[in-house]
């Protein structure tokens, strides 16, 4: 069995992290991935967070926020997205929360003017039901990660090679 693969129910999370470049143009795509994640019930947004160094100023714009399912991240986000106000109130709450030198001002140290980083943790809750069935008819999980393949065929190597550990 796989290290952390036990019959315990677990929590399998993906993180995302995205760099993006001076004059990057955010028109809403990010909120609309997310909102989309979150009504389909297969995913869950966790966290996101997001800082962006003001391109004139040099300031800090940051929101990090916690999902709560159906829709929670949407209508702060769109604040922070659409409202000058909301976004610098977003933005001192964020700072303010994590102290002097949390994870968010030392992202934002680390960007180039202009330059913006996002970061979402996606909790995959169809999971949980695969595992809960598959326990509950005497199996075990031997494999679960992320593969770069279109097809099962390209991964008999490692379901022959799984199946022999397990």
């Amino acid at each position: 069995m796989l290290a952390g693969m036990t019959g315990q129910r677990t929590s399998h999370a993906h993180l995302l992290v995205y760099k993006f470049a001076p004059g990057a143009e955010f028109q809403g795509q990010l909120v609309g991935a997310i909102e989309r994640i979150e009504s389909g019930g297969t995913l869950r947004v966790l966290d996101v967070l997001f800082v962006q160094r003001d391109a004139g100023t040099g300031e800090l714009a940051a929101i990090a926020a916690r999902g709560r399912g159906q829709g929670s991240l949407v209508a702060p986000l769109l604040g922070f997205r659409m409202d000058a106000g909301e976004r610098r109130r977003a933005s001192e709450k964020a700072l303010r929360s994590e102290g002097g030198d949390g994870p968010l001002r030392r992202l934002g140290d680390d960007l180039a003017p202009g330059a913006a980083v996002a970061a979402v943790l996606i909790e995959n809750v169809w999971l949980h039901a695969i595992h809960d069935a598959v326990s509950r008819t005497g199996g075990e999980p031997v494999v679960s990660r992320l593969v770069d393949a279109g097809a099962l065929a390209e991964l008999t190597p490692e379901v022959l090679a799984a199946n022999e550990r397990g």
